[in-house]
């Protein structure tokens, strides 16, 4: 059943986004696969040594190894507070950036340009994602759910995506767009609010309008 999409004026085709939301990361994996799989994201623009040690030693990967260390934790009901409590506020302090432990985080992020990301404690990430600076997976004021983010999705500098919406599968979310609705896999979403304006990535095509 078709719906009104509130990224542009087309009507969307897809009830809810046609996403792998079965292969999103919902269940237990692997602590050093996970850690792993952030480190290889690290040497993608040069494989040199120099390139790595950087990466490890960048704001971004301190975050996400500790939110990696208490998800490990939290998933094996494992407690950890209170030190839990100061541990992740130090890094919200040091590096701007809120990754709660309740989130669900598939391996393989790469954060560039660390400060102001904050995600939702009910916000799912799926595998391969990039977050840039000012980035926000939230709620709509404390109601609405989170967001659902597919794989190898990149979200640009300040982009708010809010409200229990699904991010299709390699999708573009440019620069300080705000969303409040889903994107179809392999879409590019920019603007106040976000509008959908062409295919992300080679493959399928993204369907907006109905085509009967």
């Amino acid at each position: 059943m078709l719906r009104e999409c509130a990224l542009a004026p087309p009507r969307c085709l897809f009830d809810r986004v046609d996403l792998s939301i079965a292969m999103l990361p919902t269940q237990r994996m692997p602590f050093w696969r996970t850690v792993y799989a952030d480190i290889v994201r690290l040497r993608e623009e040069d494989p040199g040594v120099r390139t790595l040690v950087r990466g490890m030693l960048s704001q971004g990967f301190h975050a996400l190894l500790v939110y990696r260390i208490f998800r490990w934790c939290y998933e094996r009901r494992i407690p950890t507070q209170p030190l839990r409590f100061f541990i992740e506020r130090f890094i919200e302090i040091t590096t701007g950036i809120s990754m709660p432990a309740e989130a669900t985080i598939g391996p393989g992020l790469r954060i560039h340009h660390f400060g102001g990301i904050i995600v939702h404690a009910k916000a799912v990430v799926g595998e391969g994602c990039t977050l840039y600076h000012g980035v926000t997976l939230g709620d709509l004021g404390g109601w609405g759910g989170a967001p659902r983010i597919g794989q190898h999705v990149l979200i640009g500098a300040g982009a708010k995506l809010l409200g229990q919406i699904d991010i299709g599968d390699h999708c573009r979310i440019g620069a300080n767009a705000v969303v409040l609705t889903s994107v179809p896999p392999r879409c590019v979403a920019v603007g106040v609010p976000a509008v959908i304006k062409k295919s992300a990535t080679k493959g399928r095509d993204c369907v907006l309008e109905d085509p009967r």
